[in-house]
């Protein structure tokens, strides 16, 4: 296989040789993020030409675009006077079709590719110390840098840096993993290690190459950065850990790249009199980071330029299917020819191949099937006698992101469980964004194998824990009706996000934007808005994305170190571990809507109500249709409504009246679907009976007590959702009103042989 030329590199863990002088230069303006094209040279100037990238997990299925654009990046200038640097993660948290396989084929095509420095991610650790010293160490063909990275003893067990010939010019490389690794990882892996401060670290090793005068160039490779993408310098140097990156860093280093938060930014910050860049380029095999610096004859870096520029979409859009959009940012024809290109791709098949074979692992069972939300065919629902159903998807339904499912409340629990066993993390509850499920997992013959979890969750998303207050965590589910940071509507209006069994909700899609939630629970308990709350999530969510802006707003975001495809997989053998029942569906709905309620859900006692509720049936595949809905104040039935299945098989009317001798002060309302046993509580204020009035004695000397005067129960009608162009809310049905007391005999019969207290727990173990 052909290989790019690679530049000779001194590695040392102790330092050798020159200083690096830095002279002030004009300050270039801000690089643009996500430049659509590469850094040209410059004529007569001699220039180096650093290529990084960070957060690679193992995304080999993006490897030909990902290796053509390394290609293209270097070929002005050439591969003598470029340099290609991994900025950590380049493994851990992969793809399947790497994972499986140990991550061996990313780390070929990255060989294949020419990286040159490796600076270690805390992934490079999620086996322990031994695996990152020993076995992918003398995998990769470049030296593996972590200045911070100390062993009891006090030795580094990786090269502090690491200096090459660059066209010319003497460039060395520190490399410095995340102080916070040892609380992302197995402790158990890294008994000893210590993982110092990043900064502290690379200034040590940047003074001693000074000193030495071992290199003209220096450059500092963090697996560190920044919390936001495209923000002003000033706005991410509210955080302490980048802020110290970008002001305390030695004014020696020339340039700086980032990792691990996986943000996007190119800065040309102050250092000193002058300006040095800061840049991150993403992840996923994405962007790329070049950052072009000009040096003099003396090695006095005189100007910089940077820039984030997107990875290739396309090496050959004639291979691409006939329904496919056209690519947006194609490589250069004379790649579908280049022979690197083709021995890459060679490569990369074979690996494909073999992750098929192990990939028939079975890893579980199941009872049942557990897929996404479905749009349905009107009128093909047909319902046996336990409520559960068939039903023809509709074309193009077999993914419908505006309702809840089974399979996003499985995956949520899943997070949940498994963040909580590591013992490293105090977990709340848990959500997942509807577009992080890819496939469903049906019953084909009872077993799960881990291609088909893989293909479940295929973008092997890191899994973060979010601590927020209850304030925003209403937020964050308000905007399931979404706006753009423009404040636009996107073309999928509403999102509906999968939760944990122990987080429910209300809410009321006719009131105002940003009021519809109407209350919300963890573990039975109503969220206080006061309150943090730690919410396991992916950490694409956990940045904000699909537009839950609010999460921009939490307290803190932690890397847990796990990803969610391992978390899951886990949590499935767990499942079917001896004596387990395999992983069941989840039939139960998280969220209901409930429209009427009193603005300050303030009852009145004695008074009458009318409500309308609704989405208390899933839409997945097999799911139960309730065929009624019961109120219940505190442990009392206070009401039912019977659905009308022809009309609206998730609408019902419920009516019902707060009895006279209500304990009056804060209660709770709970409303029970009968055969799913799904429930959401709405805290109230049950205020007490008006007085009953008595009649006014008459002018007679003798007089006769009138009879007492019974109250007039006034009926307080809900009103009927209107649809709000791109709100989620509900139609107007043909729901009969008048029907609405049908079936209370046969509720209360259900009642007194299965017992209130065990219809209205939501979930067996729910709240352990």
């Amino acid at each position: 296989m052909t290989t790019p030329t690679r530049k000779r590199a001194t590695a040392a863990a102790a330092v050798l040789g020159t200083a690096a002088l830095v002279s002030a230069f004009a300050a270039p303006a801000q690089a643009a993020v996500l430049s659509p094209s590469f850094i040209t040279p410059t004529d007569g100037a001699k220039q180096i030409n650093l290529i990084g990238f960070n957060d690679f997990h193992g995304r080999i299925l993006n490897g030909e675009k990902f290796a053509a654009s390394v290609f293209e990046a270097q070929k002005e200038f050439g591969e003598d006077s470029s340099l290609v640097i991994s900025n950590g993660d380049a493994v851990g948290a992969s793809l399947f079709e790497s994972s499986i396989q140990q991550d061996q084929p990313t780390i070929d095509l990255l060989n294949a590719i020419g990286v040159d420095a490796w600076t270690q991610g805390n992934h490079e650790f999620d086996k322990g110390i031994d695996d990152a010293t020993g076995r992918l160490a003398s995998a990769t063909n470049g030296p593996d840098l972590a200045a911070n990275v100390t062993l009891a003893d006090g030795s580094h067990p990786f090269d502090t840096h690491a200096i090459f010939d660059v066209g010319g010019v003497r460039v060395a490389v520190i490399g410095a993993v995340t102080e916070e690794t040892s609380a992302l990882v197995s402790p158990d892996g890294i008994t000893g290690v210590t993982f110092g401060d990043p900064v502290e670290a690379v200034n040590e090793v940047a003074a001693e190459i000074t000193a030495a005068k071992s290199a003209d160039v220096i450059i500092a490779s963090y697996h560190e950065g920044a919390p936001k993408s495209d923000a002003p310098l000033d706005e991410n140097q509210e955080s302490s850990t980048f802020r110290s990156i970008a002001e305390d860093t030695a004014p020696e280093v020339d340039a700086i790249f980032n990792a691990h938060t996986h943000q996007t930014y190119a800065y040309d910050a102050p250092n000193g009199a002058s300006t040095r860049p800061i840049v991150q380029a993403g992840q996923y095999a994405e962007n790329l980071a070049q950052v072009v610096l000009t040096v003099d004859a003396a090695g006095n870096v005189t100007a910089s330029d940077s820039s984030i520029v997107p990875v290739y979409d396309s090496i050959d859009p004639a291979t691409l299917k006939p329904d496919a959009a056209p690519p947006k940012n194609p490589a250069p024809i004379e790649y579908v020819n280049d022979k690197r290109i083709i021995d890459i791709k060679a490569k990369l098949d074979a690996a494909i191949a073999t992750a098929d074979v192990l990939g028939a692992e079975v890893i579980g069972t199941q009872q049942g099937d557990i897929s996404r939300a479905k749009t349905f065919v009107p009128d093909s629902i047909e319902m046996a006698e336990d409520g559960s159903t068939t039903g023809v998807v509709a074309e193009g339904g077999q993914d419908n992101r505006a309702e809840e499912s089974s399979l996003g409340g499985i995956v949520a629990q899943s997070m949940l469980e498994s963040i909580s066993d590591t013992g490293r993390f105090d977990v709340d509850a848990a959500i997942i964004n509807p577009g992080g499920l890819r496939a469903d997992l049906l019953d084909n013959d009872g077993q799960i194998t881990y291609k088909e979890a893989a293909t479940v969750l295929p973008f092997a998303n890191n899994l973060s824990v979010v601590s927020i207050s209850g304030a925003e965590l209403k937020n964050v589910l308000e905007e399931q009706w979404q706006l753009t940071a423009g404040g636009e509507v996107p073309s999928r209006d509403y999102l509906q996000l999968g939760l944990s069994d122990n987080f429910t909700y209300a809410f009321d899609s006719s009131r105002p934007r940003m009021e519809r939630i109407v209350s919300l629970s963890i573990n039975g308990e109503p969220v206080s808005s006061g309150q943090v709350y730690n919410v396991a999530m992916p950490t694409f969510l956990a940045a904000g994305g699909d537009n839950f802006h609010s999460l921009n707003n939490a307290e803190s975001v932690k890397d847990t170190g796990l990803i969610d495809l391992d978390a899951f997989v886990n949590w499935v053998r767990a499942k079917t571990a001896a004596g387990s029942t395999g992983v069941v569906p989840d039939v139960q709905r998280n969220g209901f809507e409930v429209v009427g309620l009193p603005t300050d859900n303030k009852f009145q006692a004695g008074e009458s109500y009318s409500l309308k509720v609704a989405k208390f049936n899933l839409q997945s595949v097999g799911f139960i249709q309730s065929s009624s809905v019961t109120v219940w104040l505190g442990d009392e039935q206070i009401g039912i409504g019977s659905v009308d299945v022809a009309a609206d098989a998730n609408l019902v009317d419920v009516s019902f009246t707060v009895p006279v001798d209500s304990t009056v002060g804060d209660g709770t309302l709970t409303f029970l679907a009968d055969l799913s046993a799904a429930s959401v509580a709405v805290p109230v204020s049950v205020q007490a009976a008006a007085e009953t009035p008595t009649a006014t004695p008459g002018p007679t000397v003798s007089v006769t007590p009138t009879a007492t005067v019974e109250p007039t129960a006034s009926a307080t009608a809900a009103p009927v959702p209107t649809a709000d162009a791109g709100d989620g809310a509900l139609a107007t049905t043909g729901a009969d009103e008048n029907a609405m007391f049908a079936a209370i005999a046969g509720a209360l019969a259900l009642l007194v042989a299965g017992g209130a207290a065990i219809l209205l727990r939501r979930r067996a173990g729910s709240d352990a």
